[in-house]
């Protein structure tokens, strides 16, 4: 694309050369690479700032919403985002290929994962870097989308109306809701104003995909019991799950290397989209086999003496309570390191408190608590518990607790930044 054309999109004024090829988007400076156009943002820091180090980094153009000091080709709009979105619009309108849009509350980026490992195998398929699932990264995800067979987006929220929003970015083809839990309940207030807004990703999609209990359209395409793909038995041990399941009355059996309960939803939808795809369910399998989990997604660390479950990616009710299932199939000793579940809103309390008292229904003799909402933990669990609200205590404790011949879950939402704690552990026992 060149600059002329990216400047008819957003209704720009080119400075410089206007035949100024462009291959990349990108809104963070210290990502640009050669033939990129840098997207100067304003947030708590303003990307204006950073157009120096762009170039630098090799952008061969800038947007701007100012005047430059500098004599870099440029195109100067009203507003960067806003033209940034245009960007997006527009390469959208391009695309020929199928779309697949997933949301929920826990699952997306383990479904995404699992969807683009399995359709692979036939399709060329993109999808979203990392956690790209607000209007940023969707907007930039679909800015710098070439052209493949299948794109996939995760689409995220934590206020209303933000899906119908990132939906009309998207337009997906198929859409996706994964699971509806309590999470986000800050934004939302209750549980149904949390489903009304996960399933309004369906509105307009062609083919959509929901867990049967949640489903009440019978146009929706359903897993779970009772639905058209539904898991018959399933067999957990601390690296590995194995199961069985049925889809339109065909029964397939498999093993997948990722523990506990969070992964049987994400094979189910993979059986769903690759069969609507023409995929064989023998290849859907073979790739299922042959997963794994994105980075601090129930990821398993075997170090010298002790064992982490890396799982703090982000932090709700199920997800926690399916990490403490895999903690508890370990047969040694077992400690958790959990952050607080952030924006639980006027629910944070209580649903902390049933946390405490899972752990101790679990058998999980041990737990560090961090965070001013994780004391609520505390007040329901029953083995020995330590609290820390100052960071520097917390990871100090870390350094001197006895690890030695257990295993250790490490959980919290990302606001906690746990790869901390499972640093020191690395640094300990390497």
């Amino acid at each position: 694309m060149t600059l002329r054309e990216i400047a008819n999109i957003t209704n720009g004024k080119i400075i410089g050369n206007e035949n100024i090829q462009v291959e990349r988007f990108e809104f963070d400076s210290r990502k640009v690479k050669e033939n990129t156009l840098f997207i100067p943002l304003k947030g708590k820091r303003d990307g204006h700032d950073f157009i120096e180090d762009a170039f630098k980094n090799g952008a061969v153009a800038t947007l701007t919403e100012k005047a430059l000091n500098s004599h870099h080709p440029a195109i100067h709009v009203n507003d960067t985002m806003e033209a940034f979105k245009k960007i997006a619009l527009s390469n959208r309108k391009k695309f020929k290929g199928k779309v697949i849009g997933i949301t929920g509350s826990v699952g997306k980026t383990t479904t995404k994962e699992l969807l683009s490992h399995v359709l692979s195998r036939k399709f060329a398929v993109h999808s979203n870097i990392e956690s790209y699932n607000n209007l940023l990264g969707v907007t930039h995800t679909l800015a710098n989308l070439k052209n493949c067979d299948i794109y996939i987006q995760e689409i995220g929220t934590n206020s209303p109306g933000e899906v119908k929003t990132l939906t009309t970015l998207v337009k997906p083809n198929i859409g996706i809701v994964t699971a509806v839990e309590p999470g986000h309940l800050e934004g939302f207030k209750t549980l149904e104003n949390l489903i009304k807004e996960k399933f309004s990703l369906l509105e307009n999609t062609e083919i959509k995909i929901a867990p049967s209990h949640l489903a009440k359209d019978k146009n929706i395409l359903t897993f779970g019991k009772g639905g058209i793909a539904e898991i018959l038995d399933a067999n957990f041990s601390p690296e590995e799950t194995i199961f069985t399941a049925k889809i339109n009355n065909t029964t397939i059996s498999g093993k997948v290397k990722v523990p506990g309960k969070g992964i049987l939803n994400a094979i189910l939808i993979a059986l769903i989209v690759g069969n609507i795809l023409e995929v064989p369910y023998d290849e859907i399998i073979e790739q299922i086999e042959t997963f794994k989990p994105p980075k601090w997604r129930m990821e398993i660390l075997n170090l010298k003496e002790v064992t982490v479950i890396k799982d703090y990616y982000n932090a709700n009710p199920a997800s926690m309570k399916n990490a403490i299932d895999v903690l508890s199939l370990y047969q040694n000793p077992k400690v958790a390191i959990l952050g607080e579940m952030l924006e639980l809103g006027n629910h944070s309390e209580k649903l902390h408190e049933e946390i405490g008292k899972y752990l101790s229904e679990k058998g999980i003799e041990e737990a560090i608590f961090f965070g001013k909402n994780s004391v609520f933990y505390l007040s329901n669990f029953n083995g020995r518990g330590y609290h820390f609200n100052n960071r520097n205590e917390f990871l100090d404790f870390l350094k001197m607790f006895d690890f030695k011949g257990k295993t250790v879950l490490i959980k919290g939402s990302r606001g906690n930044r746990l790869e901390d704690a499972e640093n020191i552990i690395r640094e300990r026992f390497q």
